[in-house]
């Protein structure tokens, strides 16, 4: 079954972005349903006609899109997206899609999908929910769905560190996922490199 302009016509704000996350840093996989939901979130941030379209809700594993989760069910099923444990990627068929929607996007999505996919899809499952949690937050609603939320206050420096160390995060935003003021995180800095 090969890709046709008909179905690509028929695909919608959500699978276009969900097509051009799977396309970005040259096609490579995402590592899964949390990785995907996060980036997603994070783009639906930035992008209000498709906040419209995913309608993130809390859950047990921070904010999550049914909605999101449907639309990769559909493309895998159209042919577009192989979804296996561990790895979401772009078929051939995807390939050819995400070529058609990269031309139709704004150098600005691009940009903001290239730059999120870079940024969060090597962190571990922590270091994302971390992330997330703690960049976004919105405490009250997490407490109460996220089946991770308490585990993860206890390690908020040590994934702070880490995300610091691998370049992903700022000084500054590090020291807001430890819950450290900025002076506190450079101090701690120190002994932590010895």
């Amino acid at each position: 079954m090969s890709i046709n302009t008909e179905k690509i016509e028929q695909l919608n704000r959500v699978d276009r972005f969900i097509l051009l996350l799977l396309g970005a840093k040259n096609s490579e996989p995402i590592p899964g349903p949390i990785h995907l939901q996060k980036e997603m979130y994070l783009l639906q941030k930035l992008f209000p006609k498709l906040a419209d379209e995913t309608d993130y809700e809390p859950y047990f594993l921070g904010p999550y899109s049914e909605i999101v989760s449907d639309e990769v069910e559909q493309l895998a099923s159209s042919g577009m997206v192989s979804a296996k444990p561990g790895r979401i990627e772009l078929t051939p068929d995807g390939n050819k899609a995400f070529g058609i929607m990269k031309e139709k996007s704004s150098e600005k999505e691009m940009q903001k999908v290239e730059e999120f996919k870079e940024l969060l899809n090597d962190l571990t499952k922590d270091e994302l929910l971390a992330f997330i949690y703690f960049s976004y937050p919105s405490q009250n609603e997490l407490e109460k769905e996220s089946i991770e939320y308490i585990d993860l206050l206890t390690k908020r420096p040590r994934l702070a560190l880490s995300m610091y160390r691998k370049g992903k995060i700022s000084a500054q935003k590090a020291a807001q996922i430890a819950d450290k003021h900025l002076e506190d995180f450079l101090e701690g800095l120190k002994t932590w490199n010895r």
